[in-house]
């Protein structure tokens, strides 16, 4: 549910944006955590882990592109502020999932 809340406000943060690798790279990263949940829910154990692991990198990711987003002047304000909040949410979950059990 985070994952797909983080890639709608940052769809909808991005829409009115220039089109750049900068952009294309967080949607993709946003976009890459929601499928590395998907292939979690379906497994077990270790690879399960693992797999929530691949998405907690992805979401790593995701800051580090909202970090470049801030710098190069494509987002700002409450809206900047509320996407790293929510992707703080993302990692903490995945972080939790990531861990065996």
């Amino acid at each position: 549910v985070i994952g797909r809340q983080f890639l709608v406000a940052l769809d909808k943060a991005l829409a009115n944006a220039p089109r750049s690798r900068d952009v294309t790279q967080a949607k993709d990263a946003a976009a890459s955590v929601l499928r590395n949940i998907a292939e979690a829910n379906v497994t077990t154990g270790a690879d399960r882990a693992r797999r929530f692991q691949i998405a907690l990198s992805e979401a790593s990711e995701c800051t580090a592109c909202l970090d470049v987003l801030e710098l190069r002047g494509a987002l700002a304000g409450e809206v900047l502020v509320e996407l790293y909040e929510l992707n703080d949410r993302q990692r903490a979950t995945l972080w939790r999932l990531s861990r065996k059990r």
